[in-house]
């Protein structure tokens, strides 16, 4: 190999040089291959190990959304001698003594003024309820009507059959069996109306001004 050859061959090995004869020869391309460097990956830390916990999003034109309080549960409930959709004694209807019956109730919400109750005969097809009592003025602190009883400081309306008090439930022979809803009723003011307006007008105030009630069915037929 001569001495030419010599320098070309540690040329092209190391870098572009001159060859002693005037003319430099061109740093070589493509023959070396690139430097290898180690691969490296960002991996995204995880929630929990090192970080910080990961905020709860916020909806971008409300914000974040308070906590909404929970509904209030009505728990008032009215309680008959009879279980709810049974028959009522035969005492409290026209083929008995006809008296009222004994009711009560629990858990007046909250604001009541006054107390109410009601029955009407929702078997009747009618433009206007037919209204077989109608009490109020009772006291929120009572928790029941006593049989055949009237509460002091209590008004009464004039029933649908032209009576001040309780009108027995006494459907027509033969017309099948009644349902008849007791109701009381929590009223958030006093009633002003006297003893013996009627009960359609007596009943459309209170429940006007009732903020909760409670009902329970009796049935009876002749």
């Amino acid at each position: 190999m001569g001495r030419r050859t010599a320098i070309i061959i540690g040329c092209l090995t190391l870098a572009a040089c001159d060859t002693g004869d005037g003319k430099t020869l061109r740093e070589p391309t493509g023959t070396l291959p690139p430097p290898t460097v180690a691969a490296t990956t960002t991996e995204l830390p995880r929630e929990g190990i090192g970080t910080l916990p990961l905020l709860p999003l916020e909806d971008p034109v409300l914000g974040e959304q308070p906590t909404l309080p929970a509904p209030v549960v009505n728990n008032f409930r009215l309680i008959a001698p009879w279980l709810d959709g049974a028959s009522i004694d035969t005492r409290h209807t026209c083929d008995g003594e006809g008296i009222s019956p004994a009711l009560s109730w629990a858990d007046v919400p909250a604001g009541a003024v006054e107390l109410a109750v009601s029955v009407i005969d929702d078997s009747v097809a009618s433009a206007t309820p037919t209204i077989h009592w109608l009490i109020a003025g009772i006291n929120p602190n009572d928790i029941s009507l006593i049989e055949a009883n009237v509460p002091l400081g209590a008004i009464q309306a004039t029933t649908s059959f032209n009576e001040v008090g309780f009108s027995a439930p006494c459907p027509i022979a033969g017309s099948g069996i009644h349902q008849y809803k007791f109701t009381v009723y929590a009223l958030n003011q006093q009633v002003e109306l006297a003893g013996g307006t009627s009960a359609e007008d007596l009943l459309a105030f209170v429940q006007t001004v009732s903020i909760a009630s409670a009902d329970v069915i009796g049935t009876f037929g002749r």
